[in-house]
């Protein structure tokens, strides 16, 4: 598989509806993956209409996996212009300071964050310390929860939520994206007058001009269909030909919203990027060891763990077509296509929403579905340790994605996210 990073920045407001409820509308925070795929489409029917078989290839297919497009605002210039580096959703095992909330870098006068910190080690141990057979001591399971329940500064910590980007040149260096947005008013008009009409007042709120977003796309070894697709985004931006401001995104695109600029770039190829997801695997099994020792938890040698986050929603269901609420291990086992010895479920932070839209191909609006949502965490054990059938059955699922809809997005997962071994505030 091959990588593509998209940038998107916004050059007029944009309206990202998150809700088709008739109640009202919310905005999401992201630029969803179906809503690109839509965009892409409908520019490619006006550039390259009378290519019918690439159109089937590209958005039809399901081989080009396309991202959601997740907030790529930073303070920090260095971090801004490294656009290699992903953008991720923070956790929901993340915390910080109730009243000081936020990472501490960038430092500086402006910034008063007390940092944010991952509490999922936190939560195992507890889990481990209500069972007997590894807390024969019957020590106080609440002691790792404890620990970090209050900030420095005596505040009360709190969940924390946005989206984030690591420095791969300095450890434990992240920094949250920003969200820029503001509130459009105007006023209704009366049919008859053409005047304002009394008692009604439409509200909105946009993301400003000048926004960015960051996404990375999945693409087969196929370097015809990569060379083509970046040839395409090229002509979206082109002055010369008029395309300049011709992909637009989002609702209000016939008031002057939803323009945007938009470019890809292939991402460098790790050198074993199994390896390195191994690495990261053992590394947090590590150190959940490390800490379960501190806290007096015994026979946890042959215990292996690992986390499951999510990147982006997962829809997933049944066998009679309902909707998940949450992965256990049977289901586990089901994504990855093999049996895993002692596999176990020891904690779960998720929540579901709900997930509609329009598809702009056919001109209809979709199926309401519910999904898990992004940054759910779920914790797992296996006994003994996975064996190289098992790890690379891991890799498969964060390669490939799982669930429904993965061409717009959905269903992207990450192995034991690094965040997770981020036990102290950054």
């Amino acid at each position: 598989m091959k990588q593509l990073y998209i940038r998107l920045n916004a050059i007029s407001p944009l309206a990202i509806r998150s809700d088709h409820a008739p109640g009202g509308a919310a905005m999401a925070s992201y630029i969803p993956g179906t809503t690109l795929v839509g965009a892409l489409a409908a520019a490619h029917r006006l550039l390259r209409s009378e290519k019918a078989d690439e159109f089937e290839e590209w958005f039809l297919s399901g081989r080009i996996l396309y991202p959601n497009l997740y907030p790529a605002l930073f303070d920090d210039p260095g971090l801004q212009d490294r656009n290699h580096l992903p953008v991720s959703p923070v956790p929901k095992t993340a915390q910080t300071c109730k009243r000081h909330a936020g990472f501490l870098f960038p430092e500086g006068e402006e910034n008063d964050a007390h940092g944010v910190r991952d509490s999922l080690i936190d939560w195992a141990l507890f889990e481990l310390g209500q069972r007997r057979e590894y807390n024969p001591d019957n020590a106080d399971p609440l002691a790792a929860l404890q620990t970090h329940k209050e900030c420095t500064c005596g505040e009360r910590m709190d969940s924390f939520r946005g989206y984030y980007r690591r420095n791969d040149l300095i450890e434990h260096q992240l920094i949250a994206a920003k969200e820029h947005k503001r509130l459009l008013i105007h006023s209704g008009i009366d049919r008859r007058s053409g005047t304002v009409q009394e008692g009604i007042l439409y509200n909105r709120q946009v993301f400003e001009e000048g926004m960015r977003f960051w996404g990375m796309a999945v693409f087969p070894n196929d370097e015809g269909l990569i060379s083509e697709f970046t040839r395409f985004i090229g002509e979206l931006g082109e002055k010369r030909s008029g395309n300049e401001g011709l992909l637009r995104i989002g609702t209000g695109r016939t008031r002057g919203m939803g323009r945007v600029v938009i470019d890809v770039k292939q991402a460098k190829d790790e050198q074993d990027p199994f390896e390195s997801f191994q690495n990261r695997l053992k590394k947090f099994d590590d150190l959940l060891h490390r800490q379960a020792e501190h806290f007096n938890l015994r026979d946890l040698e042959n215990t292996f763990f690992f986390a499951l986050t999510l990147h982006t929603s997962l829809i997933l269901h049944d066998e009679l077509l309902r909707c998940r609420g949450n992965i256990n291990a049977s289901t586990l086992e089901k994504l990855l296509g093999c049996s895993v010895p002692g596999l176990e479920r020891i904690y779960q932070n998720a929540s579901i929403r709900r997930v509609t839209g329009w598809q702009e191909l056919w001109g209809a609006p979709r199926t309401n579905e519910y999904a898990i949502e992004a940054g759910s965490v779920f914790l797992f054990a296996c006994e003994p340790r996975p064996d190289d059938a098992v790890y690379k059955a891991l890799f498969e699922l964060e390669e490939h994605g799982a669930g429904k809809r993965q061409v717009e997005g959905f269903g992207r997962v990450c192995g034991s996210d690094q965040f997770h071994q981020e036990i102290k505030v950054l």
